[in-house]
C-alpha cells in the first residue's frame, strides 16, 4: 500500500507510522489516492487523536476535495474536543448503552479483567474500552461537495473481547446509528427508528 500512496492527489505528505506516543507531538498529516479495489471510490490513511492510533479509511466517492474534508475531520478530534462535535458525541453515548446491554445479557461468557460497563458509564470511560476497526466516508448522492456534510460509519472492536464489534454512524450534525455492527449507511433514512438502533433511546 505505501507505494500507491506516492501519488497523491494531496499536497499532504503520506504517514510514515500510524502509532502516536503522545497528543502533543499529533500533527495534521493524512494521504489519499484512488482505490485499488473499489471502482471510482478514494481510500487514505490519516491518524485519529481521539483513539491515539492511525487508521485507513474509505471513501465512497471520488471526490478529493470531500474526501480531505472528512480526513480533516477525523485529525481534527481530540479527547478534549469530543464533547464539541456533537453528533459524534451522542453516537459514543448510544453505544455506551448498548454496550452495557450487550455485557449484561452475556455476562459470565467474557473476563473483563474486572472491567465495568453499565448504564453509568461515561463517554470517556467507553472510548478507553473500544478502538476502530474500520473507516467509511460517504458523500451523499444527491448533494455537491460544499452541500454534503461528513458523513461515515465506523467500525470498532471492544478491547476487552476483540471479536466484538460495533459501529456508529453520523452524517453533519445528525447521529444516524449506534449498536451491532451491521455495515449501514450514515444515509440510511429508516436506521433511526430501527429497534436495534441505540440511538433513538437518547
Amino acid at each position: 500500500m505505501g507505494n500507491r500512496f506516492s501519488k497523491l492527489h494531496t499536497e499532504r505528505k503520506s504517514i510514515e507510522s500510524f502509532g502516536i506516543s503522545e497528543i502533543d507531538d499529533f500533527e495534521t498529516n493524512f494521504a489519499i489516492c484512488e482505490s485499488s479495489g473499489f471502482f471510482v471510490w478514494l481510500e487514505g490513511k490519516a491518524r485519529f487523536p481521539l483513539f491515539n492510533c492511525g487508521i485507513l479509511f474509505r471513501v465512497k466517492s471520488h471526490d478529493f476535495v470531500y474526501a480531505r474534508r472528512c480526513a480533516e475531520y477525523v485529525e481534527s478530534i481530540t479527547a478534549d474536543n469530543l464533547k464539541e462535535c456533537t453528533a459524534l458525541y451522542k453516537c459514543f453515548e448510544a453505544l455506551a448503552g448498548y454496550v452495557a446491554d450487550m455485557l449484561e445479557e452475556h455476562s459470565g461468557e467474557f473476563d473483563l479483567g474486572g472491567i465495568l460497563v453499565d448504564k453509568y458509564s461515561t463517554v470517556e470511560d467507553l472510548i478507553k474500552l473500544i478502538a476502530p476497526a474500520a473507516l467509511t466516508f460517504e458523500r451523499h448522492d444527491l448533494l455537491s461537495e460544499e452541500e454534503s456534510p461528513v458523513a461515515f460509519s465506523l467500525k470498532l472492536y471492544f478491547k476487552p473481547v476483540p471479536d466484538e464489534f460495533m459501529e456508529i454512524a453520523l452524517h453533519g450534525n445528525e447521529p444516524i446509528y449506534a449498536g451491532e455492527y451491521r455495515g449501514v449507511s450514515p444515509w440510511n433514512e429508516k436506521l433511526p427508528k430501527k429497534e436495534y438502533n441505540y440511538v433513538r433511546y437518547l
